[in-house]
């Protein structure tokens, strides 16, 4: 969408550069009011990237700071509990020791969620594909939904804005549509090829599922807002999301 609007302004360029002295001023001024409302979407488009990106630091300050450091201290703790585990010698202790454990390997299990969803910290060593494959892991534990997730062609490292997006959008749909509770399975592959990712989403009359969802309209404004990014829906239980890597 991002690009479709911007090829309007040049167009708007060419047409001014035609028109005749005697044009009518309503010609004019309909020229006039289409540059100001491309105007307008541009600061609103610049606006939501600004939220975006300050989000995502908020995000990362909070997962460096906080949920890492603090899994951190779990993991330790467990690993001090299944020392005093050995050395324990009523069955009393032994007893309270094993909920113990029980009960931060499951507060821990709950911070990786947490830590992941929030910000993949993971993502710096392992790139995008990476930090997807290890919130799948978490997420499908109780879902009802399947997912099967493929990557094709040569998955290299992209500029860290690019490969959080990527993250970001697979996270979102991911969602979106577990929370619709009407698709079983669903299949993604990421393809990356000619200065292009396309991230193919499919399950069964899913795009028209999706349509239903109000969250969906909302990612379709917020993908319709980032430069080099679109959703192209192919039929009824396919689109893809489409990122521009090179200009």
């Amino acid at each position: 969408m991002m690009n479709r609007i911007g090829d309007i302004q040049p167009l708007i360029q060419d047409y001014r550069s035609k028109i005749s002295a005697n044009e009518s001023e309503l010609t004019i001024k309909l020229l006039d009011d289409y540059e100001d409302l491309l105007q307008l979407f541009y600061q609103k488009n610049e606006m939501i990237n600004r939220i975006w990106d300050f989000h995502e630091n908020e995000k990362y300050q909070l997962a460096q700071e906080t949920l890492d450091p603090l899994e951190q201290i779990l993991y330790s703790s467990l690993l001090g509990i299944r020392t005093l585990d050995h050395e324990a010698k009523s069955d009393s202790a032994k007893n309270y020791l094993a909920s113990l454990k029980k009960e931060i390997e499951k507060q821990l299990n709950h911070l990786k969620e947490a830590s992941i969803s929030v910000y993949p910290l993971c993502m710096q060593d392992l790139g995008s594909y990476g930090a997807i494959k290890s919130y799948y892991e978490l997420f499908k534990e109780g879902k009802n939904i399947t997912i099967d997730i493929d990557f094709k062609g040569t998955l290299k490292r992209q500029p860290h804005k690019v490969e959080i997006h990527i993250f970001r959008f697979i996270q979102h749909l991911i969602q979106i549509i577990d929370n619709l509770n009407t698709v079983v399975t669903l299949s993604i592959t990421i393809n990356e090829k000619d200065g292009r990712i396309v991230i193919t989403f499919e399950g069964e009359a899913l795009v028209e599922r999706l349509n239903h969802s109000s969250n969906y309209q909302l990612f379709k404004e917020l993908i319709d807002s980032i430069e080099d990014v679109e959703i192209l829906e192919k039929n009824e239980s396919t689109f893809n999301l489409v990122l521009q890597t090179i200009r």
